[in-house]
């Protein structure tokens, strides 16, 4: 399996080192000096930078492919050679069968919600003829389906030992996510750019809060499919709906989500359809990030400022107003926290403050338009001092005084709130889960 880094002369990121600032992060200044079609890092624009990367990965994958041609017509010609030396004395002339040729499946997106960038290092090239469902295990239980793919459990074949005193084995699970086959009114190229764009983005993520993607691989059907971490826990969605959740498990939940949200921040990713059913729960009580469907890379590493995504996507209770706007011109990451800070609502009043954050067509918005300078919006006055500050500053109307997700982190309820963390059990006697305990007794 070929790295994008080995293209580009990239270092590997590890699974589990410190991502870097941003995603899709190439040495600029080196390539620059070998491709004239890029220039500066400040004058490039956000279109040139997508062609150079599709023109260099193209460049590279016929590279690769006449490399092997070469080497297995030299092994062909020594081989002959020797044979016929070996040979010399019988009349019937040594044949060697080419091996067959492997294609390549670049999972490099050309469209404008992922913009055409590729994360350093982490992407990747799977061999159709080699990457197939069956290696990771059989589907066995569907959990969901949506418009375009299919949500099922994957168990995989290989017994691993459980880490219980009574020393059970048991086989690892995978979440595989089944798309649908082309329609026939998409072309091959739109249809591609839907299925990678999810791939190329998640892929590159490394963080406890945001689920893992793991492979692009295809079943036995010839459908693609993406292999994902599975979180046994379920959404928050359904969670929120059992009511049993209490204050404690839930100022949990929304640190780990905003953790999550402040990491792909960082490596410039927007999410754009933050609600709890994309939010998912272990068994150990940690909240993961999942679905990058409409997920919009807003900087790129020739960007110093990045670039406003466009068109209205996500869930209409979560969408920022900003988005409603007659141009659908907006920046992901504040629109992200907006979207948060609706899901905070919901987690502790088990329902939506409005329908639409569109004053045009919400009397309840306009309402709270009204009353947010002030602070005095009547349903937020049952959140306590601390949440209600917090909540009016994620919900700022302005998306340009609106807190940012680090902001949000360094907050003195936040900070104060504990969290389910790696080797620290959720059951433990300052923090308990009570959906997550009813789990394990299953």
């Amino acid at each position: 399996m070929v790295h994008l880094s080995n293209i580009f002369h990239l270092p590997q990121q590890k699974s589990h080192g410190k991502p870097s600032s941003r995603i899709c992060s190439t040495q600029t200044s080196r390539r620059n000096s070998r491709d004239s079609s890029v220039t500066s890092s400040t004058d490039t624009t956000f279109e040139e930078g997508k062609s150079w990367l599709w023109k260099q990965l193209h460049m590279h994958h016929q590279s690769q492919q006449q490399s092997r041609s070469d080497q297995h017509q030299a092994k062909h010609t020594q081989h002959s050679t020797k044979l016929t030396d070996d040979t010399s004395s019988s009349s019937t002339p040594v044949q060697l069968s080419p091996s067959p040729s492997r294609q390549t499946l670049t999972t490099v997106k050309s469209c404008d919600s992922i913009s055409d960038s590729v994360s350093a290092g982490t992407s990747k090239l799977h061999r159709l003829n080699t990457t197939n469902l069956r290696e990771y295990g059989e589907c066995y239980k569907r959990l969901g389906k949506g418009s375009t793919a299919v949500i099922s459990v994957c168990r995989s074949k290989k017994i691993i030992p459980t880490s219980d005193s009574q020393g059970n084995k048991s086989s690892k699970l995978y979440a595989i996510k089944q798309f649908r086959k082309r329609n026939k009114t998409e072309s091959e190229k739109e249809y591609m750019k839907k299925l990678t764009s999810e791939f190329c983005i998640s892929s590159t993520f490394r963080h406890v809060n945001v689920v893992e993607t793991i492979d692009l691989v295809l079943d036995d059907q010839s459908r693609y499919c993406t292999v994902m971490e599975y979180c046994p826990g379920g959404d928050l969605f359904s969670v929120i709906m059992s009511e049993h959740m209490t204050d404690v498990e839930l100022s949990c939940c929304f640190k780990q989500m905003m953790q999550g949200l402040a990491y792909l921040h960082s490596v410039g990713v927007a999410h754009r359809d933050i609600k709890p059913e994309n939010l998912l729960l272990t068994l150990d009580g940690k909240l993961k990030i999942t679905d990058f469907g409409v997920s919009d890379v807003f900087r790129c590493a020739w960007e110093k400022t990045g670039h406003k995504s466009r068109g209205l996507v996500g869930s209409e209770p979560y969408i920022a107003p900003e988005a409603f706007e007659k141009d659908h011109e907006y920046w992901g990451a504040n629109a992200d926290i907006w979207s948060a800070g609706i899901v905070m609502y919901s987690m502790w009043r088990g329902g939506h403050a409005w329908i639409r954050a569109d004053k045009k067509s919400d009397r309840e918005f306009r309402n709270y338009l009204r009353h947010s300078v002030t602070h005095s919006f009547p349903n937020f006055k049952k959140f306590p001092d601390s949440m209600r500050e917090l909540i009016y500053r994620m919900l700022d109307p302005n998306p340009d005084t609106r807190i940012t997700a680090e902001q949000v982190l360094q907050n003195e309820w936040v900070q104060s709130i504990l969290v389910c963390e790696k080797g620290i059990d959720a059951m433990n006697r300052d923090h308990h889960h009570t959906n997550i305990s009813s789990l394990k007794k299953q």
